[in-house]
């Protein structure tokens, strides 16, 4: 059995209508509709949190001259010759 929450929110009136129409024309429940909006947003902050702890550590370590070579070097490798 899966466990749930009630939560009580409060939106915009413009939200609340956007949000019935669009789930009327997919025949969602609120509660689906609500419950998949919050997962793909809970998703999109994991994957912004991670993007920038990535970007943080490149910053820290950066590539130096021979790697970014060596990128652009393999990078090119397969293009056909320009004619």
């Amino acid at each position: 059995m899966t466990t749930v929450t009630k939560l009580a929110i409060s939106l915009p009136a413009a939200t609340a209508k956007s949000l019935e129409k669009v789930r009327a024309k997919k025949r969602l429940s609120r509660n689906a509709a609500i419950a998949e909006a919050v997962e793909q947003w809970v998703a999109a902050q994991q994957m912004a949190d991670a993007d920038r702890k990535y970007v943080e550590g490149y910053l820290c370590t950066p590539e130096g001259p021979e790697e970014t070579a060596a990128t652009a070097k393999g990078a090119t490798t397969s293009w056909a010759p320009w004619e």
